[in-house]
């Protein structure tokens, strides 16, 4: 057997103490030196934090008792605003003015006749607001046969740059009639407004369930527009809690007053039997079932609310019922408020038998059904200011139980305001004609 020789183990050199180190020693060192970069980095992110908090940009939002303050005058003035806008709700409501604005042109002084001419009122606008009637005596003048047509038309405020040039007096205010149109503004509805907004409404609705009788003219009823519990909200609201502002039923009609002009006045008629009420008292106007009513109804048509009348409750007992009219009042046609456009009729009773509402020139009647609508226009869409005889219709005789409902009038200008401020074709008088 042979033996191979074995190898010589290397001799190992102990290391003088403070010179060299070990394998193991090496890696503790390496942690202690990581630690300690991480514990400067930690401080150091710590003061940048510190000094970014301190000096914060001004915009931030302020905290503590600053914060509170301005947090509690946004809530007094979002208050003050809202106390003004319910104020001026309740004073067009009573049908007063309130601090609505009015028209006024009025000259300042009695030299205004003696100084102003076409020419300095026309480059002058300070001086033809101080003399508005002297300035539209001597410079408003049309220079073209066709003005009076034009603007009857609505020229004014679809061509208005063209217009006011050649056409000043038929495209302006009576400064004489406080109540006058303005020639140069757009009606909320106009022409071509009317088909447009039942087609918006029908799309933008599903939920109301809309059912089209009719087309031309457009009759348009709502299955379920509201809860039984609104149904109930809207008959106390408007009639009181007792019914006690219920009445026997008037209708509006042209009479001579004692000087001699016709005015429009609420009187009994044969051709009505019903009972009715008017939400012109603080405890409907303030209900908070007929504000939502209000805002729902006038969503669907499209229009601000001072466009809308009042609302009117209706009663029909056995027996009760409306003759075939037409809600159109002419006297209104060249109002302030322009004519109605809409009726949006509300059932609020189911009825056992008769009392539906009946188009007789479309062979259309809508029979009751509690929570369910109706609505109709009264011109014509080519033309509102026209009226629209195919809507004629009639309140069916109630056969049997009672009949609980609400008119929704609207017109296509502000209603409130011109009723507030006796613009609204009840004082009679005549005018200059701004719409055919």
């Amino acid at each position: 057997v042979h033996h191979m020789p074995s190898k010589a183990k290397p001799k190992t050199k102990k290391a003088s103490p403070g010179k060299g180190v070990t394998k193991s020693g090496g890696t503790l060192s390496t942690y202690v030196v990581l630690a300690l970069l991480i514990l400067l980095g930690a401080v150091a992110y710590a003061c940048y934090r510190s000094i970014a908090l301190d000096v914060q940009p001004t915009s931030e939002v302020k905290t503590g008792p600053a914060k509170a303050r301005e947090a509690a005058e946004e809530r007094g003035k979002g208050s003050e605003a809202d106390k003004r806008r319910q104020l001026q709700r309740n004073q067009l409501q009573e049908g007063r003015v309130g601090d609505v604005d009015v028209f006024k042109c009025e000259d300042e002084g009695p030299g205004c006749t003696q100084r102003v001419t076409a020419e300095a009122c026309t480059a002058d606008e300070k001086l033809s607001n101080a003399c508005c009637k002297a300035c539209y005596k001597v410079a408003c003048k049309d220079t073209d046969s066709s003005c009076v047509q034009r603007a009857q038309s609505g020229e004014c405020y679809k061509n208005p740059t063209d217009m006011k040039a050649k056409c000043c007096y038929s495209c302006s205010r009576d400064p004489f009639d406080r109540c006058s149109q303005d020639p140069m503004s757009r009606p909320d509805i106009a022409e071509g407004d009317v088909e447009k907004t039942f087609l918006r409404a029908i799309e933008e609705y599903p939920q109301y369930s809309p059912v089209v009788h009719s087309r031309d003219p457009w009759v348009v009823s709502f299955s379920n527009l509201l809860t039984d519990d609104e149904c109930d909200g809207i008959i106390e609201a408007v009639g009181g809690k007792h019914g006690e502002y219920i009445k026997p039923s008037t209708t509006a009609k042209s009479v001579k007053d004692k000087n001699g002009r016709i005015v429009l006045t609420d009187v009994p008629d044969s051709i009505r039997t019903s009972h009715n009420a008017w939400c012109q008292h603080p405890g409907c106007y303030n209900h908070p079932t007929h504000d939502k009513i209000i805002a729902r109804i006038m969503d669907i048509v499209n229009l601000p609310q001072n466009n809308a009348e009042h609302m009117q409750l209706l009663k029909y007992g056995p027996g009760e019922y409306y003759k075939l009219h037409h809600d159109w009042i002419q006297e209104q046609q060249q109002a302030l408020c322009g004519p109605r456009v809409f009726t949006f009729f509300l059932y609020l009773s189911d009825v056992e038998e008769g009392g539906g509402t009946y188009f007789p020139y479309l062979n259309v009647t809508v029979h009751p059904k509690r929570g369910s609508a109706v609505w109709w226009p009264h011109g014509l869409d080519s033309n509102p200011w026209q009226k629209d005889d195919r809507t004629h219709h009639e309140a069916q005789p109630v056969i049997k139980g009672t009949k609980f409902a609400a008119n929704y009038w609207i017109h296509g200008s502000d209603f409130k305001v011109a009723m507030a401020t006796g613009c609204d074709g009840r004082a009679g008088g005549t005018r200059r004609i701004w719409r055919k």
